[in-house]
């Protein structure tokens, strides 16, 4: 019986096999007995024996050959100790934990760096509201699923990331925190007519900040948004958990200007 496990954006997959019982020696010469029945694929007890041959007369297909060890006699000779038993069904061993499956398949999960959208784009002025907002395009959940398998069968699960929340750190020493992805600025309708839940209003220009091109003109806050992503893992039978949150960010650069007023 072959069993895969793996982890990847859709689905898991690849391969393994599985493996015998072992007897841990004791310091007085004694032994550790496994658990019984103690089953094991035909080929992994009798190395060389082949799968055991072809299934008996009314056996539930897919299957394998398998041997307790704990049987008594001779490993070849145990005629009680060598049964059949379809794909999923060996008795004594539990397929894998669906919450361990599913944290395998939060592993695969690749989620979008935020594309940073700021209003004003270019310059934004002291005491002026500026305008935070990342692409919505990468507002929703992302879901990938992993399997795992054992001798008593095989556990699929899933793993889904939901966008929380986005800090964004505006460079000056202060941090915002909006619990989406932000308003977009619409530059044909009257700026009292309109508001978002995610802004930042600076009180010192960003003159003698570090400069992205070398100008010294163009000195520039740097402005980080991280979004914050909810992880949970559900599995058979309608088991579920949380998981881990997950942070995903991208940085870009502000020029902070003052607005210069002008007496007639």
């Amino acid at each position: 019986m072959n069993c895969g496990a793996g982890v990847g954006g859709q689905s898991g997959s690849g391969g393994g096999s599985g493996g015998g019982a072992t007897l841990t020696g004791s310091g007085s010469g004694g032994s550790t007995q496994p658990q019984c029945p103690d089953y094991v694929p035909y080929s992994v007890a009798i190395p060389g024996g082949g799968d055991g041959g072809p299934p008996p007369a009314g056996a539930v297909q897919p299957g394998a050959w398998y041997v307790d060890l704990c049987a008594v006699g001779s490993v070849q000779g145990m005629s009680t100790g060598v049964q059949w038993f379809a794909t999923g069904q060996v008795p004594g061993t539990p397929p894998p934990d669906p919450a361990t499956v599913g944290a395998e398949a939060a592993s695969g999960l690749r989620l979008p760096e935020p594309s940073l959208i700021l209003s004003p784009a270019t310059t934004a002025y002291v005491n002026l509201a500026e305008w935070l907002r990342i692409d919505p395009s990468v507002w929703h959940s992302f879901t990938t699923s992993a399997q795992a398998c054992t001798a008593g069968g095989c556990t699929t699960a899933s793993a889904t990331a939901t966008p929380s929340y986005v800090t964004w750190s505006t460079g000056d020493g202060s941090t915002v925190t909006c619990n989406g992805p932000g308003t977009a600025y619409n530059e044909a309708i009257p700026a009292d007519a309109q508001s978002t839940s995610c802004s930042h209003t600076y009180t010192t220009t960003s003159a003698g900040q570090p400069t992205p091109d070398g100008n010294p003109n163009d000195a520039a806050f740097p402005v980080t948004a991280t979004v914050t992503w909810t992880v949970a893992w559900s599995g058979p039978n309608g088991s579920a958990g949380a998981l881990p949150s997950l942070t995903t960010e991208a940085s870009t650069s502000l020029k902070v200007a003052q607005i210069e007023s002008v007496n007639n």
